[in-house]
């Protein structure tokens, strides 16, 4: 019957020391509610100048343990942690009266121990061999002639049941045991085995070819597809015009006024100039407000039609260029866009 809750709360680096003045079992051991870090801590209980581990708690894995340990009146006994997290231990105190069950539960069965600790029992000092001698007198005392008579024909029973044993465990070995395949059976398994995967393989390969063939042809077909969609048309004084999108309704004539976003780049692909949105640029085709090679290059396209237009430096501004960004003899390039005509 449990008489009352013990508890002691362990801080780390501190050791708790007592001689126990009532008899108590620990039962639980278990972190506190903050923890310092996710190592392992570890209680020690020292009795006798002998340290025990009474269990490892790590964060996250092992936060509680459960215990049954008895520690009884008149012990020196010390609590200590290793490790960084504060743990609680908690239990009850013991009422006399399970003192004395306790210590009755301490009588063993000596009929379910091995001779090697039984001895191991009576170095220790436990065990009393008197005792132990006169036990064997009152068993023999209680053992007749009825008693021989009987053990002989045990016996005699127990070694023709052996011996039936032995035959029924050979006859089943000899069951269980597998027969051996023919040679020739063998072989011709090995060998179709041997076909099989000849077969996967040559059907892998044949399939890696078929697709690797299928994309070869898809590749050719959309780079024949990317070549009718450009179309170069070689213009007056070298100017080259590469339809990029053909756009939409009639072609644009010399006179009308035309809106352009564009984009100019020199042959290194440095950007110098460029109107991509909003307000497009408008000029008068053919007038000579632009440069000769835009009065050339834009000449025909529709409206939503682009071009990139290649114009050697007679078509845009020859020998001294457009300092500073604009060098000498250069051939430009326009990525050019026609946003509407009038």
């Amino acid at each position: 019957m449990f008489r009352g809750f013990w508890g002691l709360k362990i801080e780390p680096g501190k050791t708790y020391s007592q001689t126990v003045d009532a008899s108590f079992r620990l039962s639980n051991a278990a972190l506190g509610l903050e923890l310092k870090d996710k190592k392992r801590t570890s209680v020690v209980l020292t009795i006798d100048n002998m340290n025990f581990v009474l269990c490892s708690l790590t964060p996250g894995s092992i936060e509680q343990q459960s215990l049954d340990i008895c520690l009884t009146e008149g012990e020196d006994i010390t609590f200590e942690t290793v490790g960084d997290n504060e743990v609680f231990l908690t239990g009850n105190f013991l009422s006399p009266e399970e003192d004395s069950d306790e210590d009755s539960d301490d009588d063993v069965d000596l009929s379910s121990l091995s001779p090697e600790q039984i001895q191991e029992l009576i170095d220790q000092g436990l065990i009393d061999p008197e005792s132990l001698l006169d036990e064997d007198d009152s068993e023999d005392e209680d053992y007749d002639s009825e008693d021989a008579i009987e053990d002989d024909r045990i016996q005699e029973i127990t070694e023709k049941d052996e011996s039936d044993l032995e035959e029924d465990e050979k006859e089943e070995e000899e069951e269980e045991k597998p027969k051996p395949e023919p040679v020739a059976e063998v072989k011709i398994k090995k060998q179709a085995k041997k076909a099989e995967k000849r077969k996967a393989a040559e059907e892998a390969a044949a399939a890696a070819k078929e697709a690797e063939a299928a994309s070869a042809k898809k590749a050719k077909k959309e780079q024949r597809k990317e070549k009718s969609d450009k179309k170069s048309l070689n213009l007056q004084g070298g100017v080259v015009a590469e339809i990029k999108k053909e756009g939409t309704g009639n072609g644009v004539k010399k006179g009308a006024r035309v809106g352009m976003h564009y984009i100019g780049k020199l042959t290194n692909g440095k950007v110098f100039d460029q109107n991509t949105k909003g307000k497009p640029l408008w000029f008068r085709l053919g007038a000579g407000e632009v440069i000769k090679g835009w009065d050339v290059g834009v000449a025909g396209m529709k409206k939503g039609g682009e071009r990139r237009l290649t114009i050697p430096a007679a078509m845009a501004y020859g020998k001294r260029g457009a300092p500073p960004d604009i060098p000498p003899n250069a051939t430009l390039i326009f990525d050019v866009r026609l946003v509407d005509f009038k």
